[in-house]
């Protein structure tokens, strides 16, 4: 192991993986954030998670500690599988929740105009960030079981 703690426990490692991801999200929303004040979604996305990507890289080492230091192959595989999430799960699904299935959005945007936690949320800061979020979640699924089993293995 790289490090002389141990995180044996497939539970103890999801809780470690959510942790660095939301250090990671909160990386990526905000600067996904302030880059769609002047730029469509889609490209604001892949600056943004490009940016949380290496962080997450360095990260990911203390969560899944993988018996052998491999840098060059793990960061390949790395790249192969955080790419495949970043710009083609995540780009996908901002594209279906934002052009073809849009009730995410427009169900957010009505359960918050009811609980109403400020007045400054617009409804495309509100349909942006929901979009966003689902595609965050579906990125989640899909990088946990591959670094778990293929990246850090």
């Amino acid at each position: 192991m790289l490090l002389d703690i141990t995180y044996q426990s497939i539970t103890w490692q999801v809780v470690l993986f959510s942790f660095v991801g939301a250090i990671n999200t909160a990386i990526d929303f905000i600067i996904y954030n302030l880059l769609t004040k002047k730029m469509p979604r889609i490209p604001s996305n892949i600056c943004s998670t490009s940016i949380a990507m290496a962080f997450s890289f360095s990260a990911n080492f203390f969560v899944f500690q993988p018996t052998v230091l491999n840098t060059y192959d793990q960061a390949t595989k790395f790249i192969l599988v955080t790419a495949t999430s970043l710009y083609i799960i995540q780009n996908l699904a901002i594209y279906i929740t934002t052009n073809i299935w849009n009730s995410p959005s427009r169900t957010a945007y009505t359960l918050i105009n009811k609980i109403n936690p400020t007045k400054n949320w617009s409804e495309s800061f509100i349909s942006k960030n929901t979009v966003k979020l689902i595609a965050t979640g579906c990125s989640l699924i899909w990088n946990f079981l591959w670094y778990r089993f293929y990246v850090y293995q």
